[in-house]
């Protein structure tokens, strides 16, 4: 009968022996080592200033999104300075937009990324009171402990339904085995010879389920596995961002917690599907970095060859506003009308400093678009 009403993962007389089936991994863990290679192979070719734009890139990005994940929405202008000044130390911003709390966040992720050293509970602290130290010790109206371990049996993960009081018993975190349960993931973290990107799903997996600390525990599971990916496989550059990838699933990520955390959901004690997924949202980053770092080499390219042409200031303020904008939305095509919106200029003026963009092999006419449709691409490299 005891094991009948018996509900949450650590409830379970295995817990915390998360056991899987490999073979059922083993093709997407070899995707997502080959798509890492060829991420590092582009890499290899790419100068200081383009590995440090794309970490600053996906740093931000990183920072922005876990805290979506989580309903905290943070100034992106903030963040990229924050980031700029820690990866650039020659970075000098018109408008300094950071903040202490964006600079502390920022502090966090480095931490995490950079910084190989054992794991440990003062280190967790230390990226506890990085997301709540410029809080006040309140989360809304909620005072929060920062940087300690709740001291309450009764935590519980609720889901609201149309923000009405009360709400669904979503999770319910382990009363009594805080001290035993965290020594163990850090021992696993720290001496553990599992698969990392196995480990990585693990350990986010375990620590969340632990719910550990008043708020801020799914920010900080996630720094864990972005702890354990960077010094298992011992990245240098923070060329991927799993959080983005996870905010625009964040209902599916809910979802796959719910469905591994309640034992009347996971009956069997198989953690196969939370790694699975784990690995494709891995594998989904890791495309969109292989994009990036392309993207990135391309247009160094490019502004090598516009050093061989001497451009006119219009051209110069289009090219480098329009090829910015290009890295975040991926439309490559722009008009006539663009041409002018961004360099101020008039018609007559935009046609002359097209017309030799064109001739200079920088831009070439979109096929099939004509008179007032008439648009243009960048030429990147001769493949374009």
């Amino acid at each position: 009968m005891a094991d009948i009403i018996k509900k949450w993962i650590w409830e379970h007389e295995n817990y915390p022996n998360f056991s899987y089936d490999r073979e059922r991994l083993s093709e997407k863990l070899k995707r997502a080592e080959y798509l890492r290679g060829l991420v590092s192979g582009v890499l290899a070719i790419a100068n200081k200033d383009e590995l440090d734009e794309l970490e600053i890139t996906n740093l931000t990005n990183e920072i922005i999104n876990t805290s979506q994940i989580e309903g905290e929405y943070l100034r992106r202008d903030s963040v990229r300075d924050s980031v700029a000044k820690a990866i650039n130390q020659a970075y000098i911003s018109s408008e300094d937009m950071s903040t202490r709390h964006t600079d502390n966040l920022v502090a966090l992720m480095l931490d995490c990324h950079r910084n190989n050293e054992l794991l440990s509970v003062e280190r967790l602290h230390g990226w506890h009171n990085a997301l709540f130290a410029n809080s006040g010790s309140y989360e809304g109206v909620k005072k929060i402990n920062i940087a300690q371990f709740r001291d309450y049996d009764d935590m519980k993960v609720i889901e609201n339904v149309f923000n009405r009081a009360g709400g669904i018993v979503k999770y319910l975190a382990p009363p009594h085995l805080l001290k035993k349960d965290i020594d163990a993931l850090i021992k696993y973290c720290n001496e553990s010879n599992a698969d990392p990107y196995i480990k990585s799903a693990l350990a986010h997996l375990w620590f969340v389920s632990i719910h550990p600390y008043d708020d801020g525990n799914g920010r900080i599971s996630r720094a864990i596995a972005d702890y354990v990916l960077s010094r298992n496989l011992k990245e240098e550059h923070k060329t991927y961002s799993m959080s983005t990838t996870i905010y625009t699933k964040r209902a599916e990520y809910y979802e796959m917690l719910d469905m591994t955390t309640n034992l009347h959901k996971n009956r069997h004690f198989d953690f196969t599907n939370w790694i699975d997924w784990n690995i494709d949202i891995l594998i989904s980053s890791l495309e969109k970095a292989h994009e990036d770092v392309l993207f990135i080499v391309k247009k160094a390219k490019f502004w090598d060859k516009c050093k061989m042409i001497k451009l006119s200031k219009g051209q110069t303020m289009f090219l480098d506003d329009f090829i910015n904008k290009l890295s975040r939305d991926r439309n490559s095509e722009f008009s006539n009308v663009d041409y002018r919106e961004i360099t101020n200029t008039i018609p007559m003026t935009a046609n002359r400093q097209i017309k030799k963009l064109l001739e200079d092999g920088l831009i070439a006419k979109v096929e099939g678009k004509a008179g007032r449709s008439t648009s243009y691409r960048i030429l990147f490299d001769a493949e374009d």
